[in-house]
């Protein structure tokens, strides 16, 4: 009988224990400064997703070929931005080569695009019609400046010519040969270039003494324009093709002076003959 009695008190001490051990590991109310501590990590996580997103893509270049530009890394500069990337190529789905590339992103003052081009080859792909990449750099540039230009690439500063719209012709038929023989006359209709046009044919080496521009063809998308850049004795004239108020493209068509002389006319449709 009593071991009867101190085993069922042995019991009623156990089961007591447990559940005053239950009670401690249930946990109490969650506090509102708990909550919210968790839904701002949760935000600042999302944050730092969108900030840390990657500028990758990938290119179909034909015959079964794709290439994977995957970014490696970003270095933010006070006007340019450098991104590294991992270049990977495939033939029939299968990895061909592998090799790493670094485009810088330069932009000027006022946020507009300058130039984009290899960290070991100043060539501006902005001007090279040839590249299979340049529409996917120029997309990749409005994105990581948007934020920093928001709304400039319809201001004043980003244009290509100092002056009010809407911009006039330059008068046709134009002939090189009759200008020379009738100068000191001027080209009517010529409008000078802003600081972003100036620093973009610096960067293409035409750098001048002058500078005039004509509008060959304009509207609210799209401009051509024939640059002439005097320096010295010399004068050169540059064919300008521009979208949305960035270079795609220049070719030199004229020179006339102390080098050898480059003559070229344009008809009344403002095609241009050579």
């Amino acid at each position: 009988m009593i071991k009867k009695i101190i085993i069922s008190i042995f019991l009623i001490f156990t089961i007591l224990s447990c559940k005053k051990n239950n009670e401690k590991n249930i946990p109490t109310q969650i506090s509102n400064d708990s909550i919210n501590h968790a839904v701002k990590k949760n935000i600042n996580s999302v944050d730092d997703v969108n900030v840390q997103t990657k500028q990758s893509f990938t290119l179909d270049c034909g015959s079964s070929c794709a290439m994977t530009y995957n970014e490696v890394s970003k270095k933010n500069n006070p006007n340019s931005v450098e991104i590294k990337y991992k270049v990977t190529q495939y033939i029939n789905e299968k990895i061909e080569d592998e090799y790493c590339e670094t485009y810088i992103f330069e932009i000027d003052g006022n946020g507009c695009l300058l130039s984009i081009h290899l960290d070991n080859n100043k060539e501006n792909i902005l001007n090279d019609d040839s590249s299979l990449i340049r529409h996917q750099l120029i997309e990749i540039s409005s994105e990581i400046f948007d934020k920093k230009s928001s709304n400039q690439s319809n201001s004043k500063d980003c244009e290509l010519v100092i002056g009010n719209k809407p911009f006039k012709l330059m008068i046709v038929p134009f002939d090189l040969r009759n200008y020379v023989k009738n100068l000191p006359n001027e080209i009517q209709n010529s409008y000078l270039p802003t600081e972003k046009t100036k620093k973009y044919l610096v960067s293409i080496g035409y750098e001048g003494e002058n500078y005039k521009c004509f509008f060959l063809k304009v509207d609210n998308k799209s401009a051509e324009l024939i640059i002439s850049i005097k320096r010295g004795d010399s004068e050169y004239f540059l064919l300008i093709k521009s979208a949305d108020n960035k270079f795609l493209s220049y070719k030199e068509i004229g020179i006339v002076g102390n080098e050898e002389t480059k003559y070229f006319n344009i008809g009344k449709n403002y095609n241009i003959d050579l």
